[in-house]
């Protein structure tokens, strides 16, 4: 199996689904560009002052410079934004995919868990979210945190086995691979580190049309013996 690897993406990212022929399968990766798919980011939060204490006296009596206490931001979620529409049925199976792990990331990163994250639950089938939303509760009952390093080498590269016509019709399925390197770390909300994850693992994707959307029904991990394995597991190395 031989996976196309994107281009790494910026804070603010553009990006479209990046669709080859390679060895008889049809491999997508997803990559920055001009696309229509934005993640704005606003974890930038800008710094506040407060003044205290102008024309204090001071201890000789003398008029004290003003105080400037420079407040510290408080965490901001990014917003996730989803697109109206789609170029073609392929780049909206694979751009949703996208988008459900960078809202998956929002959900569950600062400034706390959010078992109501509504980009994640829209990009996801009602069974998938049921279990989303029990895994957002307890991460948000026991304060932990997911959150990618600075800077992430996190990745998903797709393939789609096989040839596949897709329509968009309602209820229309599809199974693709990703093969994605994972390095999400788990804190709590003080900021102690719990588990880091660094490797290349394959998971098998399914992905379902429900209210003429493509969502996310479910992402598993490929048994140990499945094609491709070993190939994913050496993109870490």
């Amino acid at each position: 199996m031989i996976l196309a690897r994107p281009a790494a993406a910026s804070p603010t990212r553009r990006v479209a689904a990046v669709v080859a022929a390679l060895a008889g399968l049809t491999v997508v990766g997803c990559q920055t560009s001009d696309g229509s798919l934005e993640l704005s980011d606003a974890s930038a939060a800008q710094t506040a002052t407060d003044e205290a204490g102008a024309g204090a006296e001071g201890a000789d009596g003398s008029g004290a410079d003003a105080l400037v206490v420079t407040a510290q931001p408080e965490p901001v979620r990014p917003e996730v934004v989803i697109p109206a529409g789609w170029p073609s049925e392929i780049e909206a199976v694979y751009g949703r995919y996208w988008l459900y792990w960078e809202a998956f990331a929002a959900a569950h990163g600062p400034p706390g868990a959010d078992p109501a994250f509504a980009p994640l639950r829209e990009l996801s089938t009602p069974g998938n979210w049921s279990s989303l939303e029990a895994q957002l509760q307890a991460f948000a009952d026991d304060g932990l945190i997911l959150e990618r390093p600075e800077p992430s080498i996190t990745e998903h590269l797709l393939r789609l086995p096989g040839t596949a016509l897709l329509t968009g019709d309602e209820g229309e399925e599809v199974v693709l691979q990703d093969c994605w390197i994972d390095d999400f770390v788990q804190r709590t909300l003080d900021g102690t580190v719990v588990a880091e994850a660094n490797e290349a693992k394959l998971m098998n994707v399914t992905m379902r049309v429900v209210d003429g959307e493509w969502r996310v029904d479910g992402v598993t991990r490929a048994p140990a013996d499945s094609d491709g394995v070993e190939q994913c597991a050496e993109l870490i190395n």
